[in-house]
């Protein structure tokens, strides 16, 4: 097995996959191995404060790969702030369980993905006491508003029945300090809303972004499967008598690829499929990585045709790929994919294509590989 120097990356783990793992790619960094050689005498003075190198460095000591998902739960873990998957680890390195890249996939699942949807249930409790404090700051404006026009009122009536000059100076002062209450009160809920304005903005950013993270797959940037199936609801639910194509694809052999080269080699070949069905696929389109190898597209508004033309463009584009390690030249097998594709009927779930497609892609896989299958 090919050994690699591991430069040190203080940066989230898509960007670190990126730069560690993207060694195949013609424009990316050094090259991907589950062997590791890091240059202790460079690099023990920064893993000790850069917590980014920490968890590098429980990766190189645990022989795991250093792919977004394992530094992930390595950082996680190292920082100590996610209590569940720290006793997970804790028990899984004091038992015989090994830590490899498929336990690591299992303690993602369980304690790091959720972390994202949890912060996204914070944010909405946030958003709820910022609605609270906003209803209240009306009701308070309510009732100065209507308090004025009492007074003004009130004394509007005093000054018709008053003729006496004492009692219309009265009334004047009596205008003039309920006018004055009424705009420095004003003036305080101004400055109110304004705060309130502004801490709406910040959160509503930041749930924006935990939305985002909630629904995007961190290796590819794609959907992930919750971000497919709701995206795909939102869009089946806006034009609910459209046409609609749904398009699942399975890398070929993708055993093989990561039993010949790694998993890092494997997490490229992942992303390179991602970044050729973005480019295909066409602007309204769903894309998503399912899970695994597998990918999904849907296409809103398509006829049959339009779906299998697509199919066939992706298809075609993912075999023409080459990829080739820079470091020793070293040229990866070509890969391949294959597609089942499937047109929603009317009033059919999102769950319903699916399985229809996904049947439609075990012909293709069954008929040989690299080729697309409708259903019927």
């Amino acid at each position: 097995m090919d050994r690699v120097e591991l430069r040190v990356y203080n940066r989230a783990p898509a960007a670190l996959c990126k730069g560690a793992c993207e060694s195949i790619c013609p424009r990316n960094g050094p090259d991907p191995s589950s062997e590791i050689s890091m240059n202790l005498s460079q690099t023990n003075e920064t893993a000790a404060a850069d917590p980014g190198a920490r968890a590098l460095g429980f990766l190189a000591e645990h022989r795991l790969a250093p792919t977004p998902v394992n530094y992930w739960v390595a950082h996680d873990y190292l920082g100590g702030d996610n209590a569940g998957l720290g006793s997970a680890i804790d028990e899984a390195l004091a038992s015989v369980v090994a830590l490899d890249d498929f336990v690591v996939r299992e303690l993602y699942e369980q304690h790091v993905a959720g972390e994202s949807f949890r912060r996204f249930r914070g944010m909405g409790e946030d958003i709820d006491k910022l609605l609270g404090v906003l209803l209240d700051n009306v009701r308070n404006a309510d009732r100065n508003t209507s308090g004025f026009q009492a007074s003004l009122t009130e004394n509007i009536t005093r000054l018709d029945k008053s003729q006496d000059p004492v009692g219309l100076r009265t009334v004047a002062q009596n205008l003039l300090q309920a006018t004055a209450a009424a705009n420095a009160s004003n003036a305080a809920l101004q400055k109110d809303l304004e705060a309130t304005e502004l801490e709406a903005q910040l959160l509503r950013s930041e749930l924006d972004k935990h939305r985002r993270e909630a629904m995007t797959d961190p290796l590819t940037g794609l959907l992930n499967r919750r971000g497919m199936e709701i995206e795909t609801a939102r869009m089946i639910d806006s034009a609910p008598d459209s046409d609609a194509a749904m398009l699942v694809m399975d890398i070929d052999h993708f055993k093989k690829i990561n039993d010949t080269y790694g998993h890092a080699v494997g997490d490229v070949v992942i992303r390179k499929v991602a970044e050729t069905i973005a480019e295909v696929a066409p602007g309204e389109a769903v894309t998503a990585r399912f899970g695994g190898e597998e990918f999904v597209i849907v296409l809103p508004g398509a006829s049959c045709d339009t779906a299998r033309t697509l199919a066939e463009k992706v298809r075609t584009a993912i075999a023409r790929l080459r990829l080739v390690r820079r470091q020793d030249k070293l040229a990866i097998a070509p890969f391949t994919v294959s597609v089942g594709v499937a047109m929603r009927a009317p009033e059919e779930p999102v769950a319903a294509l699916f399985d229809r497609a996904d049947k439609a892609l075990y012909e293709a896989k069954h008929g040989g590989r690299n080729r697309v299958v409708t259903a019927a």
